[in-house]
């Protein structure tokens, strides 16, 4: 795993300055006050690109990620899988059991200021610590950037996950500082998770599924 470092230290470093900038932001303005000043700042086109973007973060994704992991090796669908397993555990243990009472921006705003919103998002009101879908998308781009050499696609991807996140902001479904935590829980989750595998499981399944189908058919 120490290649991986290496491999990554542009991507990981420009991801640690989005962290930090991000966590400045939090400790010297309210959640409140940021949220206000970010919302102000939207136009037509922005809107529908967030409304879509965000998507990247959602459980289809994470479908259509595992179900095109599994024709490429079973083992990058079932790292991916655990991985996500393990960042749902910690999303979930966030919402529902350490921050039950955080509101979403809709909540903690009504009858004190009205946001803009964007048309056809269905809001929510609750559970806003930490964001899934954040975590969902650093998942994501954790994996990736282990599994691709190239390193302007791993900067892509982080930028993908960046927008991913911050379109949650935008879409007034999370506050900054709850995408700041999700994209650590959902970077630190897979992280921890493909070290795991290649610990303990190095030769696990290393086979595609497609051969795997093509083989037996070939036998019979």
């Amino acid at each position: 795993m120490k290649s991986f470092w290496k491999e990554n230290t542009f991507v990981l470093i420009t991801y640690l300055v989005f962290l930090l900038t991000g966590l400045f932001f939090v400790i010297s303005y309210s959640k409140a006050d940021l949220h206000l000043a970010i919302n102000q700042w939207h136009t037509t086109f922005f809107d529908g690109f967030f409304k879509y973007v965000t998507w990247l973060g959602s459980g289809w994704m994470v479908l259509f990620l595992t179900l095109l992991f599994l024709l490429i090796k079973v083992r990058y669908a079932a790292v991916y899988l655990s991985g996500n397993l393990l960042i749902t555990i910690f999303v979930q243990a966030g919402k529902h059991l350490f921050f039950p009472r955080v509101l979403r921006p809709v909540a903690y705003f009504k009858g004190v200021h009205t946001l803009h919103l964007v048309q056809g998002v269905v809001m929510h009101s609750y559970n806003s610590f930490p964001s899934g879908h954040s975590a969902t998308a650093f998942g994501i781009f954790v994996i990736l950037i282990f599994l691709i050499k190239n390193r302007f696609l791993k900067f892509v991807w982080l930028c993908v996950a960046l927008l991913t996140a911050f379109s949650r902001v935008y879409i007034s479904q999370h506050f900054l500082v709850d995408i700041l935590a999700g994209s650590l829980t959902g970077a630190i989750g897979m992280y921890l998770t493909i070290y795991y595998f290649n610990k303990r499981f190095p030769d696990c399944c290393n086979f595609s599924l497609v051969t795997r189908l093509s083989d037996k058919k070939k036998k019979a």
